[in-house]
């Protein structure tokens, strides 16, 4: 296994990766490390109330049966859309 690593400024919900194509199909860990900066996250509505919220409004969810590989799923959703 070896690392992909890069730096970029965010400017929209999607990330550019350069050389796709050695990466295309293969099994990746992506990790991103942003410096705190307590206003930004304001901003962005982090607050500990909204996540909360969520919290809450993903127990009202039915539960996903166990047996239900979401993974493969969603591997398959993003073969389809991308």
């Amino acid at each position: 296994m070896y690392a992909v690593e890069f730096e970029t400024d965010i400017t929209s919900k999607y990330l550019e990766i350069k050389d796709y194509e050695k990466l295309a199909n293969k099994h990746a860990k992506v990790i991103i490390l942003v410096e705190d900066d307590s206003s930004a996250s304001q901003e962005a509505g982090g607050t500990l109330e909204e996540f909360e919220r969520i919290k809450a409004k993903r127990k009202q969810l039915p539960a996903v049966d166990k047996n239900i590989d979401v993974d493969a799923i969603a591997n398959e959703a993003n073969r389809d859309i991308f």
